[in-house]
């Protein structure tokens, strides 16, 4: 349980940190559906109602607080939406603008994107969860690099036995030593939630 709860918050703050609704993110995440209307909010599932519900209610021991705090219309609301008839969607609160780093090295002025994707799981394990109607997603990332100029990208490892809770650190550590590797450029990466699945969070 406790698990669970921190997975759902670790997701329901990356959702946040990126301007998107959580309960979007989170459902994109696991496959969990939902229902759209015209002029009518969307409505979630009660099996994602309930994670969060209890990662609202679940303590960490560690620090004594709850995993996912109350909710509040000013942290928790998603800062993208129509502003207006017509108008694309714009930030609800305008942030100020931070400059660009200056990046200095030999790779300066080149980017690295990364694309993070879980393996699938064993076989037997993921016939067993579909004949129970669970979805499972396998224990591994598996990591691809591609250069802004078209270079041969670098090999990267598979990082080995990552929960869904441990992803977004796992992928900061990797982004922070390949900028360490690779002095000046610029490296970004995109988590999905499993290789051919839904689009997860993005570090």
């Amino acid at each position: 349980m406790r698990l669970r709860a921190e997975t759902i918050a670790t997701l329901y703050g990356c959702a946040l940190r990126l301007g998107l609704s959580p309960r979007r993110a989170i459902s994109e995440v696991y496959g969990l559906p939902v229902t759209e209307m015209p002029g009518k909010r969307a409505q979630y599932s009660r099996r994602l109602e309930r994670w969060i519900e209890q990662a609202r209610k679940t303590v960490n021991p560690a620090t004594g607080r709850r995993y996912l705090s109350a909710y509040d219309s000013e942290r928790h609301a998603p800062r993208l939406w129509p502003i207006g008839r017509g108008h694309p969607l714009e930030p609800r609160r305008a942030r100020p603008a931070l400059p660009e780093p200056i990046r200095e090295g030999p790779y300066a002025g080149r980017a690295l994107a990364l694309r993070v994707t879980r393996t699938s799981p064993p076989t037997r394990e993921a016939r067993k969860a579909q004949e129970q109607g669970r979805r499972l997603i396998g224990p591994d990332l598996f990591v691809e690099g591609q250069w802004s100029n078209g270079e041969e990208p670098p090999s990267l490892p598979p990082l080995q036995g990552v929960s869904p809770g441990q992803t977004p650190r796992q992928v900061q550590a990797l982004v922070k030593e390949l900028e360490r590797r690779y002095p000046g450029a610029k490296v970004t990466a995109t988590v999905t939630a499993q290789a051919m699945g839904q689009p997860g969070d993005a570090t």
